[in-house]
């Protein structure tokens, strides 16, 4: 099908990493314009395509059409508002909280890079694009993070794999060197043994003993076969060097969960479990709709039950607003417009009962991210 097609087209060519929350703020950029509304009686983008898509660049909903838990609001940008043209790529966002309670988004633009743009207000329902690019074309699939010292780092994409940059303000970037990890240390191969290039880092998790985990997937391609793709998970005690932990943890050769998962993002959680949102496409055995997924576990490496997030969306980040709302921030396609960001809002997986001390619910929880506490 087209649609499916073009969702993990728009998947494909977002190549970047993560980056940083952080509790200190900057002026933003000179905003772009925004791009002018859609057409009287046009259905918002954030509307669920029916299985049978009609005219391209039209969403059709039917009573047919699979619901996930989250409440879907709508597109919050589109290639337009960047100057992008119709039709292109504009998807892969990460998002962090400013300090006075704004929202930063980062996503890949098609032929910019890594592009930003910052929320109007503090419930991220609206946002205003930054000027210029955070990291230049050929980066892709940020993933922003707060530094263990101050300052913000992001992860992205670049050739087969995860690199890294940092930043004081959150705008300007310096890429740090080497990989944190490459295609061969990543170890996705295909059935005749050729290595396969890495998705974007998900967001960091800090464990009980100071470390911090990742989560990455095989990268879909332009032209490939949907479906497929797999999860794994690394470790570092310094966000630098990343050491590769053993076993598939979704899709094939997963303990339970085989069905495919791609671009995966990690929400922690005070009791120490952990929540993976990852996008799921391709033909299901179990007949399971397409889009957004996630799935709990208790130790952060076994995933047994998964429900739909968001029918069709693709390529998540979720945020926690100061008010307790977890928002949903994910990659839509339209033929005509293109790759659009949209928002959707969740409910909370988070336990409720409080852990004992010595748990990683000691780390602080900002911007939605678990860090460790200063």
């Amino acid at each position: 099908m087209w649609i499916i097609r073009a969702s993990v087209i728009c998947a494909s060519l977002c190549l970047a990493g993560p980056a940083v929350a952080q509790t200190h703020d900057t002026p933003p950029s000179t905003p772009m314009p925004p791009a002018p509304p859609p057409a009287t009686g046009e259905p918002p983008l954030g509307t669920p395509p029916s299985t049978t898509p009609g005219t391209p660049g039209t969403h059709t909903p039917t009573r047919t059409s699979p619901v996930g838990v989250c409440t879907i609001s709508g597109p919050v940008l589109t290639p337009a508002n960047f100057g992008i043209a119709a039709g292109a790529v504009l998807a892969d966002v990460s998002t962090t909280i400013l300090a006075d309670g704004r929202i930063r988004l980062y996503a890949f633009g098609q032929g910019l890079g890594v592009v930003s743009a910052v929320s109007v207000s503090a419930d991220g329902l609206s946002f205003v694009p930054e000027a210029g690019s955070r990291l230049p074309d050929g980066s892709g699939m940020p993933r922003i993070v707060g530094g263990p010292v101050g300052g913000y780092r992001l992860f992205f994409t670049s050739g087969d794999g995860i690199r890294s940059a940092t930043s004081a303000d959150g705008l300007t970037f310096t890429v740090e060197a080497g990989f944190r990890i490459t295609k061969e240390q990543g170890g996705f191969t295909t059935a005749t043994g050729t290595l396969i290039a890495l998705s974007g880092a998900s967001s960091l998790v800090a464990l009980p003993d100071g470390r911090y985990r990742m989560y990455f997937s095989t990268l879909p391609r332009p032209g490939e076969t949907a479906g497929g793709h797999r999860v794994k998970s690394a470790v570092s005690v310094d966000m630098i060097t990343w050491t590769v932990e053993a076993g598939i943890l979704l899709g094939a050769g997963a303990a339970m969960l085989t069905e495919s998962a791609e671009h995966p993002f990690a929400l922690p959680h005070p009791d120490g479990s952990v929540t993976l949102y990852y996008a799921k496409f391709g033909e299901s055995p179990t007949g399971a709709a397409q889009g957004l997924y996630q799935s709990t576990s208790t130790d952060g490496r076994t995933f047994a039950t998964e429900a739909l997030s968001v029918f069709f969306g693709n390529d998540p980040d979720l945020i926690r607003l100061a008010d307790g709302t977890l928002r949903a921030y994910y990659g839509g396609f339209d033929a005509v417009i293109g790759g659009t960001v949209n928002v959707a809002t969740c409910p909370d997986p988070a336990a409720p009962a409080t852990p004992a001390a010595g748990t990683p619910a000691e780390a602080a929880v900002r911007g939605g991210r678990i860090l460790p506490a200063r």
